[in-house]
């Protein structure tokens, strides 16, 4: 079952089932707590239905969810990163303010230099998660209200002159996600870790950057998202409409400083933060990967079979 959450005429919010070209409005379901609540009765209420075209995509998920994030945890971008794979789970979070829909324009920030891409898998929270619960693979989905497409957007520069993953990635709309959410059935588990993901950006006069873009599986994922749920809620309680965002796969614009340089900077004492504003001066006048105003992102998650299709998200840079 695919989930959207939208406004129609008149501008009131609301979840609803998406079927074909059209989208039939949930009654009684005004938060992530009671949509989930409502699907695990299996009688959630549908109205007449609204045709998809006519309605406003907002992010699958309550205003004020929170955003957790999990850092290098797909085998091949740990690669590209020159970077070990991590012994345990790596978080960072996003605010609630960073949200924004599957089709709303992503804010290029003033003095900003370096915008990246990452393309993740992300998994909304249906019900609270207390320490006691005990989190697998096979009961997931009693947890989960199911999995979005998300863009972990992310200020390069920012990220690395103030060594604060958070500072860089938090601004607003930096986390488009959407525009629908699957919920977890047989089938869906079933092809959970063997999801494509395709994220392809194109100038504006619709022209493809075949050298922005990002292709993976959820097949390399490190640690798998029961996993990720399990290793926070035995810290803190997780609530509804919690998102998790899963991590990205290779092919982000950030580069990476040759291993020879590297080595020069270290024989030659340089210090860290001269080495890094080198780096960041370097990628600014060298890499034409990063995002520029005008482009247009398009991200895809789907099975081969088409039997998981998370949809596509669409959205431009200003």
């Amino acid at each position: 079952m695919r989930i959207m959450k939208c406004t129609a005429r008149g501008g009131k919010e609301f979840y609803g089932i998406v079927d074909g070209t059209r989208v039939r409005p949930l009654r009684g379901c005004q938060s992530v707590e009671e949509l989930f609540g409502a699907l695990r009765k299996r009688r959630p209420p549908a109205g007449p239905p609204i045709a998809l075209s006519s309605v406003k995509m907002l992010p699958p998920t309550d205003p004020n969810a929170r955003i957790f994030c999990a850092g290098l945890n797909y085998r091949d971008h740990a690669d590209e990163l020159r970077m070990p794979a991590p012994k345990s789970p790596i978080f960072f979070t996003k605010t609630s303010g960073a949200l924004s829909g599957a089709n709303d324009d992503i804010v290029y920030p003033e003095g900003v230099k370096l915008l990246d891409h990452e393309l993740e898998l992300a998994l909304v929270i249906g019900r609270r998660i207390g320490k006691d619960e005990r989190v697998t693979a096979e009961n997931l989905s009693e947890f989960s209200l199911g999995i979005a497409i998300f863009n972990d957007v992310s200020a390069r520069d920012v990220q690395l002159s103030t060594g604060q993953w958070f500072l860089g990635k938090t601004y607003r709309t930096f986390a488009p996600t959407g525009p629908v959410v699957q919920t977890l059935d047989a089938a869906a588990l079933e092809r959970l870790y063997a999801l494509d993901m395709e994220l392809k950006v194109y100038d504006p006069d619709g022209k493809l950057h075949a050298h922005k873009h990002q292709a993976g599986t959820t097949a390399n994922m490190i640690f798998r998202l029961h996993e990720l749920v399990a290793c926070l809620a035995q810290r803190f309680d997780l609530l509804p409409g919690d998102v998790i965002a899963t991590g990205t796969p290779k092919g982000v614009a950030l580069g990476k400083p040759a291993r020879l340089q590297v080595r020069m900077a270290e024989i030659l004492g340089i210090p860290q933060g001269k080495r890094t504003a080198r780096f960041i001066a370097g990628e600014i006048a060298h890499n034409d990967r990063y995002l520029r105003p005008g482009d247009v992102i398009e991200a895809r998650i789907a099975s081969p079979d088409g039997v998981v299709d998370l949809g596509v998200q669409r959205t431009r840079i200003r």
